[in-house]
């Protein structure tokens, strides 16, 4: 660029630098404005990262609990399908010994 002291137009030459540099200034801003939100998504994204591991490990921590009921549960049903079974077994027996009496009375 010419000087604005050699120049024929010293407006004009002074109107195209400062063009120039407030062109340079703003390219620098806008790059500085997308690393900034490039910063800022990339915070968000592990940000949420971490959120989505904290729910993950008390959706894991909260289905192994209901395991350990649906476990204890199943545990249960056996120990009560042993129980009606031995009482099935009793009450035949009861009922065979009732009627064999009744067999015997009659």
């Amino acid at each position: 660029m010419s000087n604005i002291f050699t120049s024929r137009d010293p407006a004009g030459t002074v109107v195209g630098q400062t063009g120039a540099i407030f062109s340079v200034l703003a390219v620098g801003a806008m790059s500085a404005h997308m690393n900034g939100m490039a910063a800022a998504r990339a915070a968000r994204e592990s940000n949420n990262s971490h959120q989505l591991r904290y729910q993950l490990n008390q959706t894991i921590a909260y289905a192994e609990q209901i395991m350990q009921v649906a476990e204890g549960q199943a545990a249960e049903i056996e120990r009560l399908k042993a129980e009606n079974a031995r009482l099935r077994t009793a009450a035949r027996t009861s009922y065979e010994s009732a009627r064999r009496s009744a067999q015997k009375a009659a």
